[in-house]
């Protein structure tokens, strides 16, 4: 009875161990945004990555902000995490820029493990 138990036990040892070394379905990838500049000298870009509907907010789903500059031809790739999309706005007057005047917001609605294309106007 006592090496019935025995085995009983070393099996359900095997069976929990080999369900913990399992093969774990891989991370959801992240959305990618590819944004382009053909249009304009040097423009300054402000980038939201969220999951708010609202670009402006920095609540629930608010995930980063970056700001950077781009050059005429230049394009720049932005991940966000599943779930999450990416907004920007540039200067108002690329031509004459004013510190903080910016444009509207645009929004490229993302997929896990996509690219979306998009370019400044």
């Amino acid at each position: 009875m006592s090496s019935a138990r025995n085995l009983l036990a070393l099996l359900a040892i095997v069976l929990l161990c080999a369900g913990s070394c399992a093969p774990q379905p891989p991370a959801p990838l992240p959305g990618r945004l590819q944004l382009s500049n053909p249009n304009f000298g040097l423009i300054n870009v402000e980038a939201v990555i969220t999951a708010n509907p609202d670009c402006a907010a920095r609540d629930d789903g608010y995930v980063s902000t970056l700001e950077f500059a781009m050059p005429n031809n230049a394009t720049k790739f932005l991940d966000a995490p599943p779930g999450a999309d990416v907004c920007w706005r540039s200067d108002r007057n690329p031509g004459r820029p004013v510190l903080g005047r910016w444009s509207r917001w645009n929004r490229a609605f993302l997929v896990p493990g996509k690219l979306v294309d998009a370019t400044l106007q």
